[in-house]
């Protein structure tokens, strides 16, 4: 029987979260409560949609790959996560508005009790985030709104999939599952940057582990394999512009014009199409150079691409050897450190690698 959320209840429960703004209180629990009421079985979107065959086939997946987490992985997930769809009729669940100052780079946090502090502040409606970002001056702040065609409620809910995760490839959408399932088996309070390069590296390793055990997976593999490896590329390099970048606006605080950050900005995508491209094996990261840079656009970089090889490095420890339920329990003893990105990094040095 399809269960019913009540408006009520879950505007309680977004209430715990001490926002500040009524009318974003109200947005945000009506529209979840509108997705969680338009939640069918995927077994009743087959009959409801017409889905394209790569579209039917990833659905047709999940139930695969859940069953992959449980028995193989040994991942403590939901069974019920992702057993429902939802039909979005737009090509994002919702947008995420980040903000950091002009010459500084550092996130602008919003604190909710319920998940800690967030560099970043969602919603459901574009334009919404578009007048939020209205508020912040332009002389003195950078602001970067990206669509999200998926998010965890973190057990809360029992998470469906939603048509704009659909619009990835075969095994990007198998990475972004395993992402989200990662998201609900270890989550560190109030560092969502670690959370999100966790997770992000828990799914990759976990979606080339599932097609390695598939008969027809040997290509899908040998195409993520080459993308890892151009992740752990442009991971490095994001490490040594992020920081440098950092240090050059510390040194020559209140000296910066905007075109002296706009030149330092282009010199980044410069070193990238110079240093970085030719070595790349995949297409993944070509847009790099082509994107309008700012701030707060870096600094979601840095949420899911940034020391890349610190996780690489555990992985392949002899204490973890490869085996991914042993490296999320191992993460585990982190969930309470007031830096869990030092704590791995000094475990790193004390495992002698």
């Amino acid at each position: 029987m399809k269960k019913i959320y009540n408006i009520n209840a879950l505007f309680f429960l977004f209430f715990l979260t001490g926002c500040s703004s009524i009318e974003y209180l109200w947005h945000v629990s009506v529209e979840q409560v509108d997705l969680l009421n338009d939640r069918v079985s995927i077994e009743e979107a087959f009959e409801e949609y017409d889905f394209s065959a790569d579209e039917k086939k990833k659905l047709e997946m999940v139930s695969e790959i859940k069953t992959f987490a449980l028995e193989k992985l040994k991942m403590n997930i939901d069974k019920d996560i992702y057993s429902t769809y939802v039909h979005l009729y737009r090509p994002y669940v919702s947008y995420l508005l980040r903000v950091s100052p002009a010459y500084e780079l550092k996130a602008y946090i919003w604190d909710f009790p319920i998940v800690g502090s967030m560099p970043y502040k969602g919603y459901f409606d574009k334009e919404m985030a578009k007048e939020a970002a209205e508020s912040f001056p332009k002389e003195e702040y950078d602001i970067y709104i990206r669509g999200v065609t998926a998010y965890s409620t973190l057990g809360w809910f029992e998470d469906p999939i939603y048509s704009s995760m659909l619009s990835y490839s075969e095994s990007d959408f198998a990475v972004t599952i395993f992402h989200e399932l990662a998201h609900t088996v270890l989550f560190f309070e109030d560092h969502v940057d670690f959370n999100e390069r966790f997770a992000e590296f828990v799914g990759r390793k976990a979606a080339i582990a599932f097609y390695l055990e598939k008969k027809d997976g040997s290509e899908i593999v040998t195409t993520m394999q080459k993308e890892w490896e151009d992740e752990l590329l442009f991971s490095a390099f994001m490490v040594r512009e992020y920081n440098a970048l950092s240090n050059w606006y510390k040194t020559n605080r209140g000296k910066i014009s905007r075109e002296m950050k706009q030149k330092r900005l282009a010199e980044i995508q410069n070193r990238f199409l110079e240093e970085v491209q030719p070595k790349l094996q995949t297409t993944n990261y070509n847009h790099f150079a082509k994107i309008k840079l700012n701030n707060a656009r870096l600094l979601s970089y840095r949420s899911y691409n940034y020391s890349m090889d610190e996780f690489e490095k555990l992985f392949s420890s002899p204490i973890v050897n490869k085996d991914i339920k042993l490296f999320i329990d191992y993460c585990a003893q982190f969930e309470k450190e007031e830096d869990p990105e030092k704590a791995v990094s000094l475990a790193i040095q004390n495992l002698n690698y």
